[in-house]
């Protein structure tokens, strides 16, 4: 299973991730091992993440369980995936097509989606199977 965290922000919900997939020894929550895929937009933001894993979840990175990166989390890691979730921290204006090619058939992303300042919904969205003309405008 693969989840990618775009915001990962303090580094906490990514922890969470990595503890339900770990691949060390102590084993995953969840009945699959798995990799999860941090991304902020804000090196410092990335740098804090780390520093707070570091603290009590250095094991995850250690296990190649967590990886965090600075990046453009609207574009996220086509290179990483497909993914079978997706969690999104900010609010997109719209839904970025770049992050929902990227899930797996079958993946789900939970986004927030709105205009900064205004009204904004969360959002879960389902990859129910391939399409070529999802890119299509």
């Amino acid at each position: 299973i693969k989840i990618l965290d775009v915001g990962c922000g303090s580094g906490y919900l990514t922890a969470c991730f990595g503890r339900l997939v770990d691949r060390g020894p102590n084993g995953p929550i969840l009945p699959v091992k798995g990799r999860v895929y941090g991304i902020d937009a804000w090196s410092e933001l990335v740098d804090f993440s780390r520093a707070n894993m570091m603290k009590e979840d250095s094991d995850l990175f250690d296990s190649g369980t967590v990886s965090l990166q600075y990046g453009d989390g609207w574009e996220g890691l086509p290179d990483a995936g497909p993914f079978n979730a997706i969690h999104v921290g900010a609010a997109a204006a719209s839904f970025p097509k770049s992050l929902m090619r990227q899930l797996a058939v079958g993946g789900i992303m939970v986004i927030p989606v709105g205009p900064d300042g205004g009204v904004q919904s969360l959002y879960k969205v389902e990859k129910v199977k391939d399409s070529p003309k999802f890119d299509e405008d």
